[in-house]
């Protein structure tokens, strides 16, 4: 009786689940998660992290030295490529129809060698240059490499890591690649690739996909903001049965910040190239404050010193979506200034910014060349398995 009692409520866990996909239009089916170096297969909630042996035919694997409780368990193992004369690609299936990808590349070297010498080298996506890796930056700790990308529809990415001159043996922690079934990011061109500058938080905590919440639903990481030296943390309460523009998640939307002693919010922004580049901005702007008829929070928008408009704040619990699309801008840094409008009663409020900068497809244009490995292999997905193990074992 024990033993059908916890089939039961196997069952019943499996029924949740599949009841929440159905409610939040989850879809995971086109979802590639590859933990680098690991061993072992693993389940994250719903998400399945593959070894990556099955992805790749070259480099060795290894585990950190640098323990961290605070990195996530992909971290923990690495995959590095000592044979720079070798493709040290991967080959990660992909949908055989046109459609728009999340592709995220994760490095933390954990000092994995013993050199503490973190290396830098390129990174490429179907032969062109995605981006030079310096895994020193971000202080050495875990980062990553992310781009809005459109598929070609040959059925797979061929993901390969070059080494450069002096630059050290290149390495990869983990690969994650997200299908957007839904059409986000409307302004984004079509056959244009975007890189991930930021995607913060702004007055709350970092925010990633959580398969038990109402929450992040397309596997995006938001950041944890840092919050203005002259501004503070404001948490309120969002409308979470309304539909908007890039499904921002619930966490996201119910804080801000907002200026205490100033009408301004300065938000600074650290471009990849110092050289003129377009950018496209969105930003999120909630109103926690029930506004009596005579108050109004407007405010005007600069990036890079140049204005953009007045941004009208909606009524409370409900979130206003910016895009500003193309602007051009030049690093290694920009300032994003927010000050109050003239006829406008309060200060400035933001909840959260993304920031994409657009490849100039003839700059990262490379002859690099690796042929595709031959067949990859893919593991069947059941999003049942997992849940029925941890109940029933």
């Amino acid at each position: 009786m024990a033993k059908v009692g916890w089939i039961y409520l196997a069952f019943l866990a499996l029924q949740l689940l599949q009841s929440f996909a159905q409610n939040t239009n989850l879809d995971v089916s086109g979802w590639q998660s590859i933990d680098c170096g690991t061993n072992e297969t693993r389940w994250e909630g719903m998400l399945q992290w593959d070894v990556d042996s099955d992805y790749t035919q070259t480099g060795s694997n290894s585990n950190i030295l640098v323990q961290n409780e605070t990195i996530r368990e992909e971290f923990n193992t690495l995959r590095f490529f000592p044979n720079s004369t070798q493709d040290n690609c991967y080959i990660v299936p992909a949908e055989t129809q046109i459609i728009r990808y999340i592709l995220r590349a994760g490095f933390y070297y954990g000092n994995y060698d013993g050199l503490s010498s973190p290396p830098t080298f390129n990174l490429f996506i179907n032969d062109v240059k995605w981006a030079t890796v310096n895994t020193s930056k971000n202080n050495g700790e875990p980062y990553y490499e992310e781009i809005n990308y459109e598929n070609n529809g040959s059925g797979f990415f061929k993901i390969c890591l070059v080494q450069i001159k002096d630059g050290g043996v290149p390495f990869i922690s983990s690969i994650e690649a997200v299908v957007l079934w839904d059409k986000l990011y409307s302004q984004m061109e079509d056959n244009a690739t975007y890189n991930l500058v930021t995607r913060t938080n702004l007055g709350g905590d970092e925010i990633r996909f959580d398969p038990l919440k109402f929450d992040e639903m397309y596997n995006r990481v938001w950041s944890k903001g840092v919050t203005p030296s002259n501004c503070d943390n404001f948490i309120g309460y969002t409308d979470v049965t309304a539909t908007i523009e890039n499904y921002p998640p619930y966490l996201v939307l119910m804080d801000s910040v907002q200026p205490t002693d100033t009408d301004t919010i300065i938000l600074t922004v650290d471009l990849p190239q110092s050289a003129p580049q377009t950018a496209y901005f969105v930003f999120y702007v909630t109103e926690l404050k029930e506004k009596s008829s005579i108050e109004r929070r407007a405010m005007k928008l600069e990036i890079a010193g140049k204005y953009q408009g007045t941004v009208e704040a909606p009524s409370k619990g409900e979130t206003a979506v910016i895009t500003k699309y193309p602007v051009t801008v030049s690093g290694p840094t920009i300032n994003i200034r927010l000050t109050r409008d003239k006829n406008s009663t309060l200060p400035p409020m933001i909840a959260g910014m993304e920031v994409f900068t657009k490849w100039d497809t003839g700059a990262n244009h490379t002859d690099h060349s690796a042929a595709a490995a031959g067949v990859y292999i893919t593991s069947a997905i059941s999003l049942m398995i997992p849940f029925v193990f941890l109940l029933v074992a």
